[in-house]
């Protein structure tokens, strides 16, 4: 007989669930086609609205940089071709009534140190950013109460 899913497993996918809501309805949202997205009315129309949202309630000052070539462009990469391949592959094997297996370990052990890194990044860049880029609350929220978590918890 098969040893109990440990609880362990559930709080990574709650963390894996809660890290692909934020890639699908944020990071990712500028890649979907633009009929899918505008005008107001169209599918995933919704999802303009929410990226906005979350923009400007939590003043996140990375969605508003132009400059070419910028490090967070590079992450949003990485989390669009390492991070959510192994993402819907963990929440897949998390799913199941099954401990993770040793490939599932791997993915998982990949995903935390990919993400991990990537998260820690930001939060050395966001630690450093001034108060002309970010007001010293929105830079509290941000880093304490939404990167430094998943940098923490990876």
């Amino acid at each position: 007989m098969a040893s109990p899913k440990p609880a362990r497993d559930y709080v990574y996918l709650l963390v894996v669930l809660l890290h692909l809501s934020a890639m699908l309805g944020v990071d990712f949202v500028p890649f979907y086609p633009q009929p899918l997205c505008q005008p107001p009315g169209s599918p995933l129309h919704f999802l303009v609205a929410y990226r906005q949202w979350y923009i400007t309630t939590m003043s996140d000052p990375y969605y508003h940089i132009e400059t070419p070539g910028h490090f967070f462009d590079f992450l949003v990469y990485v989390e669009l071709l390492v991070q959510f391949p192994i993402a819907l592959y963990l929440t897949r094997a998390l799913l199941s009534k099954q401990r993770l297996s040793g490939p599932g370990e791997l993915a998982a052990s990949v995903y935390g140190i990919v993400t991990g890194l990537c998260t820690a990044i930001v939060c050395h860049n966001m630690y450093h950013l001034g108060p002309e880029v970010i007001s010293h609350e929105a830079k509290q929220t941000l880093l304490y109460a939404a990167y430094l978590p998943y940098a923490v918890l990876r």
